[in-house]
């Protein structure tokens, strides 16, 4: 068992031959073999997809010991990503779940199914997110901070006519002064009244 342990990891043959008859690079097509633990053409293929643009894609492959400690480092676990593949997702797909879900492949399966609706997008959001603890996160709550949440009536559309079917719709506007202004068709003049509680829309500005 020790000698199997430090063994350096063997590409499959038969995925490796059909990855490099597409053109691929060869060192990355060994990268993408060991990464999906040679899980299939077709995780690999994807894996490849989503790593072609690495820095050192096409730098020289240099087996590594099967159970050596550099693996972890490259990213998640290769054998969480082969399982989570062999359920006819892509090694994309499953880098993104295990990172979003610390690396627990149940809750990344889990994570998964309940957002098939847009997969790529929330994978893409996870994989091209800032590092946990990085500014971009600290700043999350200002980004959206855009005053202080009161707003003030500026203006209101209502209806004239025992129903919809009959009548037509007015507005009722604020002026720089504060009143109301009437528009009824060509006439317009200041509202002493304002059917407040009637309005079909209402608009409001922040103060």
């Amino acid at each position: 068992s020790i000698a199997a342990s430090a063994a350096a990891f063997k590409p499959d043959e038969g995925i490796l031959a059909q990855l490099l008859g597409m053109g691929f690079d060869e060192n990355g097509c060994k990268r993408a073999c060991r990464a999906t633990q040679n899980a299939g053409a077709e995780a690999a293929m994807e894996w490849v997809f989503g790593h072609m643009g690495d820095p050192d894609f096409a730098t020289p492959y240099v087996d590594e010991p099967a159970g050596g400690a550099a693996a972890p480092s490259e990213g998640p676990d290769p054998d969480k990503v082969a399982g989570l593949a062999a359920l006819g997702f892509t090694a994309r797909q499953a880098e993104g779940a295990l990172k979003a879900c610390g690396g627990d492949a149940e809750r990344a399966a889990d994570w998964i199914f309940s957002r098939l609706d847009d997969l790529d997008g929330a994978v893409d959001a996870v994989l091209n997110e800032a590092p946990a603890g990085g500014s971009a996160g600290g700043d999350a709550s200002t980004d959206f901070d855009d005053g202080d949440p009161t707003y003030e009536l500026k203006g209101l559309v209502s209806h004239i006519g025992s129903n919809t079917g009959c009548g037509h719709y007015v507005a009722h506007l604020r002026d720089k002064e504060g009143n109301f202004v009437i528009f009824d068709d060509e006439k317009v003049a200041r509202s002493e009244k304002p059917p407040l509680q009637l309005g079909y829309v209402y608009l409001y500005a922040r103060k």
